[in-house]
């Protein structure tokens, strides 16, 4: 090839793509791909796919997509894990006085419209910002003018400057999670349109993915729900992996799972309360427990 070296794409291939490629898209060759050099540049990658040790392999039918095979990485040291230490977050609703947080897991916030999922999202960050590195990934409907009225609404003073990191995100919200030691608050996972809602799985995979390669990390995810519903648009699936999973109508808020529980002897799975919410949609109000259908 005359653009490039099979050493090129090979170092391309083992470094640079995250889940599934296309052959076209190595080096950015898209654009510049003429007949021949389009031939040549899909002949090195199935080279590459089919020789005695692969580095990558097919993940389509014959359509050009291909995933990077990782290299063996050396076995999990789990022994010598401290599993005493959890993840230091502090949560809304006292919730860590009931559930616990270890590292590199995540927690769901279900929302029905207008429930509080933000406003628990936006807490979070606010209660967290001066003991943990705190990234706030937002695709509020309102922009960021929307997102500083809300904090500026909160009972919470916010520092000059702010000691969190905000960005604009609408999807791929992995892409921005870059630091280890870190609480990662995402607002929301959103689904097109179209109502792709088996595309939400997926998303939370990619996240959790993350939070294991960085280490030391946690993320709250909010999602969309419908009303008097347990579970977020995207059904059971989005149950899985999760260390803590609140399901919020309006007035409110319900443990629909805790994988680890702070005291052995309690269970805090379907544990309720019930919340009022002032009129900037950030503060929640005479908080009370709620032992209606609990069991």
């Amino acid at each position: 090839m005359a653009i490039v070296s099979r050493p090129d794409i090979k170092n391309w291939i083992e470094t640079m793509p995250e889940g599934i490629f296309h052959y076209k898209d190595i080096m950015g060759l898209r654009s510049v791909l003429t007949p021949e050099l389009d031939t040549a540049l899909r002949k090195v990658v199935y080279d590459f796919s089919h020789q005695a040790k692969p580095i990558c392999e097919s993940a389509g039918r014959g359509d050009g997509l291909y995933r990077r095979i990782d290299e063996l990485p050396e076995p999990e040291d789990w022994q010598n894990v401290d599993a005493t230490k959890d993840f230091p977050v502090v949560l809304p609703f006292d919730l860590r006085r009931y559930v616990w947080i270890d590292p590199e897991t995540h927690i769901i916030v279900a929302g029905s419209k207008d429930s509080g999922k933000t406003g628990f999202l936006m807490r979070a960050v606010a209660m967290n910002m001066l003991n943990v590195n705190t990234v706030f990934l937002t695709n509020m409907e309102g922009g960021i003018s929307q997102v500083k009225r809300r904090f500026d609404a909160m009972n919470i003073d916010i520092p000059t400057p702010v000691p969190f990191k905000t960005w604009f995100k609408i999807d791929n919200f992995h892409d921005f999670m870059k630091e280890p030691d870190t609480l990662y608050v995402i607002d929301y996972i959103d689904v097109p349109d179209s109502g792709e809602f088996f595309m939400i799985a997926p998303a939370l995979a990619r996240i959790q993915q993350q939070l294991h390669k960085l280490g030391n990390c946690v993320a709250a995810i909010g999602l969309q729900k419908k009303r008097n519903s347990d579970t977020a648009y995207g059904g059971e699936q989005t149950l899985k992996k999760t260390t803590l999973y609140l399901a919020m109508n309006k007035g409110k808020l319900k443990i629909v799972s805790a994988k680890v529980h702070t005291d052995p002897k309690i269970n805090p799975t379907n544990m309720q309360w019930t919340f009022l919410y002032d009129d900037e949609g950030t503060n929640f109000l005479n908080i009370t427990r709620s032992y209606e259908d609990e069991e």
